[in-house]
This record gives C-alpha cells, sequence and structure tokens, in this order.
C-alpha cells in the first residue's frame, strides 16, 4: 500500500507517541507499504526501508516542542497540513494514518482527495483540551462536535484503552481497534532494532488493507 502517515510531534524522540509512531513504522515497513512521514522539523532522522520522512520547513523560533497543546504545535501543524497537501496532490496514497490532532488535516485530505483514513488516537482531544486548558470549558461543545466529525469520518479509529472505544462507540467509525499500550517496553525505544514479536501482532491490526474511496 502507499501510505501517508501524520505524525505531529518531534519524530524521532525517545517518549511516548514517537515512540508509537515508531511501532508502527516498522510493521509497515515490514509489510513491504511505502509510507510517506510528515512531522516537525525537530527529531532524530530513523531509517527503515520503503519509509521516507518529510519535515515541515525549518522554524528556527520554535525549539523544545513539548507534549499537549501549545501554540507552538498549533504553528507546526499548520505548516505539516500544507505538505501533507502537497504530497496528496502528486501522489496517489490509499491511506491516511494520522497521529492525535493530524486527524483534521487527515479529515480535509480525505474531503479534497478521497483519500480514506485511520485515527490513531491516545485519548480524547476534547476532554483534554478542557483538563489541560480549563478556560476552554464554555467552549467545549465545539471541542466535543470536531472530534465527533473526526470520528464519524474514519475508516478506523485505533485506541489505547475500553474507555476510549466506548467514546468512539458514540460516533462509530467503520472499525474500532483496542491497542493496549506497549510503549513502555524499554527494548522498543531505539527505533533501528527490530520490533518485539508481541508488538508486530498488535500493530498489524491497525495496518488495514483499505482502498481509496472505499468510504
Amino acid at each position: 500500500m502507499k501510505i501517508l502517515l501524520l505524525a505531529p510531534e518531534p519524530f524521532y524522540q525517545d517518549r511516548g507517541t514517537p515512540i508509537a509512531v515508531s511501532l508502527v513504522l516498522r510493521v509497515l515497513s515490514e509489510r513491504g507499504d511505502d509510507v510517506d512521514v510528515v512531522t516537525y522539523h525537530e527529531g532524530k532522522d530513523v531509517n527503515f526501508q520503503h519509509v521516507k520522512l518529510h519535515r515541515i520547513v525549518d522554524l528556527p523560533f520554535i525549539r523544545n516542542i513539548r507534549p499537549g497543546f501549545s501554540w507552538k504545535k498549533v504553528i507546526c501543524d499548520f505548516f505539516m497540513f500544507f505538505e501533507a497537501a502537497r504530497l496528496a496532490r502528486k501522489t496517489d496514497y490509499e491511506l491516511v494514518y494520522s497521529v492525535e490532532e493530524s486527524v483534521f488535516m487527515a479529515l480535509l485530505l480525505k474531503w479534497v482527495f478521497k483519500v480514506p483514513y485511520i485515527y490513531d488516537m491516545d485519548s480524547s482531544l476534547a476532554q483534554q483540551m478542557i483538563e489541560q486548558h480549563p478556560f476552554f470549558a464554555p467552549v467545549q461543545f465545539v471541542f466535543e462536535w470536531f472530534e465527533k466529525l473526526a470520528l464519524r469520518n474514519a475508516k478506523a479509529a485505533a485506541v489505547v484503552c475500553d474507555a476510549l472505544a466506548s467514546v468512539c462507540a458514540k460516533q462509530p467509525p467503520d472499525k474500532i481497534v483496542v491497542l493496549p499500550d506497549i510503549t513502555l517496553l524499554s527494548e522498543l525505544v531505539e527505533p533501528p532494532e527490530p520490533i518485539a514479536p508481541g508488538a508486530s501482532t498488535h500493530l498489524r491490526s491497525v495496518a488495514l488493507t483499505t482502498r481509496k474511496g472505499s468510504r
């Protein structure tokens, strides 16, 4: 398959979400899929067969991007979307794999280029925004509406626990896959090492053989 993977974070760094993304890339590389990864300007390059990194332009005024919502991430996501759109315009992708907030980029790409997407959902973005920034509480319904829209249009949602699966079930995508968090295994920290067999089994279920325009 020809896959566009959206990783809205410094990739690669030794922390939760980048480690999980590296696991997905290992499996897709083992399968022989061709993957274009769009990510931030920060991070360590990794080498997987059939995988190519596309970083946004270097933004010298943005450094040390941390997890969670920040204006640094908003600016980087803006550049990420246009890089993803540039690639989608010239490449016949069969699937977009979107991580966290990049699901909204994937939704726009689906509307414009008719490419289905998977939502890799580590948390409810709507709940996370209110917990981290309570002053957004009066507009919580707006965040929830956008989250529901992203879920309804997804080909599948990959979640880390049953609680998130329950959130997805209220606005169901075509398929919900629960993938327990395995990213704390120390042997999985460095990307060049072979993937652990158990991790491969879980992650292969996410790499759906979806065809362009199937939803």
